[in-house]
């Protein structure tokens, strides 16, 4: 490309005769440095080769195989397909249009093509949105120098792709806005167009959704044939159909959930086409069915009702559970209860379930509004307890029937449960159909006896159980202190000790005539040899008293005199 132009002058020797010499002059034409050809050189199936030149310094190019004859005149910026093998050296020379000018050359070695290609897979089809809108694509297996594209063909047609994108060598992912049902497929071609390879199409799945009584119906429309599907519930599995199926009904449901579908579906052993994702909130007209009941006493005597699904499932959220007490002080609908609660204290005093035994029902009532039947009634065993003696050495157990949501066609069995004030199970009777038990042998350190019924069968679900309230049984306790004792060395009587029943928790004092205390005992191990403060016992009469708190929470006191003998 001419820089500038440049004029060379040259004068003679002057002639002898004094003349000036004759100037010479001449024009020149200057031009930049030659720089280096822009150009590249891929390399391409059935030994060609693709020759793109970039360069535009000089008028015209030539390129030349090996020694083969040169070809040209070619120019910039077209595609050019020599027939070069890989390893073949191709010479481009660059030169003017103008004779006499000089030109340049630059040779470079037609590159090998990959020994292997890796597979080509489009491996992930997700459609993000409703259609038209966004799909994701992940794929794998684009390997330079080669061109890809990603093409699509109508739903249902076999051929009549058309490109929709150009890919990256290296790339692994699109996301593809505006996109359509359809096929779509990956294409690799070498740079000049001799050659192609595709993946396995995968086509697109729409999913749609919709719910009655009960009952959520998925259905779908494939773009193309598929191996097999996987339907998704809220993202875990729900079921696996076959390559045919276009529609699934799901009827594990509750009423007034949401559920979100996905469908999956493998493509050609290793591709996945993952559907939209549908929301569908179960509806229904249909009333849900009578919820089971079963009522029981807690350790602190509350009466709890308790609801839940035919055959013990819990119920569905969202709900409300309607319970009602036919006996007991009064007939009363409470108030409702939510599903997710499930439980009701009956806030009637035990006194008066106790005069009136009650009985009890509930109903369902969903989120759709729809309410179940009544349950089968239910009525706690009511239990009392009495002394058969006296001294309450032996009990008599009497309680009501338990009725359950299976009575009276199923039967019921009772076990006779003994606890402590904790709630600490201390024995536990055989199983029993009789309404009435007697307990012969009464543990004897304890003063206050309690008991409970727990009633099973009678329909509850396996492992459930109705308590009775706890009955208890007090007794009066008894210290017994002997009048006399003489502690004389010989063995016998030589101490003053308390015998007596549920003796706890107490203070035994003895006073002397002046009222000055000289012994104190609080267990029953604690014994008096009749030394007052290390000295010798004295004879006389000796005033005592004993006191303790009941296991009732009752005060219990009692005096008397014991007299020193020797």
């Amino acid at each position: 490309m001419p820089s500038s132009f440049v004029t060379v002058s040259e004068l003679t020797n002057p002639t002898l005769n004094g003349g000036t010499g004759t100037v010479y002059a001449r024009n020149f034409t200057v031009y930049n440095p030659v720089p280096p050809i822009i150009y590249s050189l891929l390399p391409c199936v059935n030994n060609t080769a693709l020759l793109i030149i970039g360069d535009h310094y000089f008028d015209q190019y030539f390129a030349q195989v090996n020694n083969g004859p040169r070809i040209g005149p070619l120019y910039s910026g077209r595609q050019i397909f020599l027939p070069a093998a890989p390893g073949s050296t191709v010479t481009v020379t660059g030169s003017f249009l103008a004779t006499g000018l000089c030109e340049a050359s630059v040779s470079q070695v037609v590159p090998a093509l990959p020994a292997s290609l890796p597979a080509l897979v489009l491996s992930r089809l997700t459609i993000t949105g409703s259609l038209p809108g966004s799909i994701q694509l992940a794929f794998s297996g684009l390997l330079a120098p080669y061109e890809y594209s990603l093409e699509q063909a109508a739903a249902g047609s076999s051929g009549s792709f058309k490109q929709l994108a150009m890919l990256s060598a290296g790339a692994g992912s699109l996301a593809l806005t505006g996109a359509t049902a359809g096929v779509y497929r990956l294409r690799r071609r070498d740079v000049c167009h001799t050659d192609s390879a595709f993946s396995a199409p995968v086509p697109t799945i729409v999913l749609s959704g919709a719910s009655l009584n009960n009952v959520n119906t998925l259905t779908w429309q494939t773009a193309g044939p598929v191996d097999t599907y996987t339907l998704l519930r809220d993202g875990k599995p729900l079921t696996t159909l076959a390559a045919s199926a276009t529609s699934y009904v799901d009827a594990a449901v509750t009423c007034g959930t949401s559920y979100t579908y996905e469908l999956q579906a493998i493509v050609a052993r290793s591709s996945q086409s993952v559907s939209n994702d549908v929301p569908v909130q179960t509806r229904s007209t249909l009333a849900p069915p009578a919820p089971l009941l079963n009522a029981s006493f807690d350790l602190s005597n509350r009466l709890v009702l308790t609801a839940s699904l035919p055959g013990g499932g819990a119920l569905p959220t969202g709900g409300q559970i309607l319970y009602s007490r036919q006996g007991g002080p009064a007939a009363t609908d409470f108030g409702p209860v939510p599903t997710a609660t499930d439980t009701l204290h009956d806030p009637a005093a035990l006194a008066d379930l106790l005069a009136t035994p009650p009985c009890y029902t509930a109903r369902l009532l969903d989120v759709c509004g729809n309410t179940s039947p009544t349950s089968p009634p239910t009525c706690p065993s009511l239990l009392t307890v009495a002394a058969v003696d006296p001294e309450g050495l032996t009990a008599r157990l009497s309680w009501t029937a338990f009725r359950g949501p299976g009575s009276p066609a199923a039967g019921v069995s009772y076990r006779v449960i003994s606890v402590a004030a904790d709630g600490t199970v201390l024995a536990t009777s055989a199983p029993t159909t009789a309404l009435s038990y007697l307990d012969p042998a009464p543990p004897t350190d304890r003063q206050v006896l309690r008991y409970r019924i727990e009633a099973s069968g009678a329909g509850l679900p396996a492992g459930t159980v109705s308590y009775s309230n706890v009955a208890s049984l007090a007794r009066q306790p008894r210290v017994v202190v002997p009048n006399a004792f003489t502690p004389n060395g010989d063995g016998l009587n030589d101490v003053l000790e308390l015998k007596g029943r549920y003796l706890t928790s107490f203070t035994f004092v003895v006073v002397d005539r002046n009222g000055q205390e000289v012994f104190r005992a609080t267990d029953r191990s604690q014994t008096w040899d009749g030394t007052i403060q290390g000295h010798a016992p004295v004879n006389g009469a000796y005033v005592w008293r004993f006191t303790m708190r009941e296991e009732t929470g009752q005060n219990f006191s009692q005096t008397g005199t014991v007299t020193i003998l020797k």
